[in-house]
């Protein structure tokens, strides 16, 4: 909850994020925490807005003010793991993850979060055991199975493309515009079937993600006539 103390403060850092100052929207937050240092909705924000701006050392530091002021507090915890894996501190990053996912066993996004920093840790053999625990707490969500699916064609030889489509099946039928799932399909199909591969990849270029709709572009050209 916003206090009263900086409530000013609060919302000209929102007036400022909406036109995309994203400096003075963190300044006007700095100046709120001279009159609430210890306020947990400030250090959030300060963490969020921080991550944004790609300021991953100070999204470190508030992730760890936070574990401060509360440090068993689990969600708190999954902000310091994240900080720390975008910082590269890996060895701190991984236990932290594994911590989360302890606290909270039936966890769909901690198994992705420790799958993620321990593929970038190159520790990949839990990758796939966490990622299919995941999926089958989550078959048809656009997440989990598009990470295993990934997983799959990158690590799994031979068998990856038909494990890949056959895990993106699921979350196609119940989000049929989502354009991750039609490009990982696209990759999954591209030597196999063909045809379908080129229709997935074009669903893509439907869509309005600019970035994904170039890979999607690039992979027309690979896909066999």
């Amino acid at each position: 909850m916003v206090k009263e103390s900086y409530r000013a403060q609060w919302e000209r850092s929102r007036a400022y994020l909406e036109t995309g100052d994203l400096g003075l929207a963190l300044q006007e937050l700095r100046d709120a925490l001279t009159l609430a240092s210890d306020d947990a909705v400030l250090w959030e924000e300060i963490f969020n807005l921080s991550l944004l701006g790609g300021l991953t050392q100070n999204a470190l530091a508030a992730a760890l003010r936070l574990r401060q002021l509360a440090p068993e507090n689990p969600n708190f915890i999954g902000l310091h793991a994240m900080a720390a894996l975008l910082a590269g501190k890996l060895t701190e990053a991984v236990p932290l993850f594994e911590e989360v996912l302890q606290r909270d066993p039936e966890s769909v996004e901690a198994r992705r979060q420790l799958a993620r920093a321990l593929d970038v840790a190159g520790q990949r053999g839990r990758v796939r055991t966490l990622l299919e625990e995941a999926v089958a707490r989550a078959p048809s969500d656009t997440g989990a199975p598009n990470d295993l699916a990934v997983h799959y064609l990158e690590h799994v030889p031979q068998e990856g493309p038909a494990l890949a489509a056959s895990v993106l099946a699921p979350v196609l039928e119940a989000h049929p515009q989502d354009p991750t799932t039609h490009f990982n399909l696209a990759l999954a199909l591209r030597l196999g079937e063909p045809a379908k591969a080129r229709h997935h990849a074009q669903q893509v270029l439907q869509g309005g993600d600019k970035e994904l709709r170039a890979k999607a572009q690039q992979l027309l050209t690979m896909i066999p006539a």
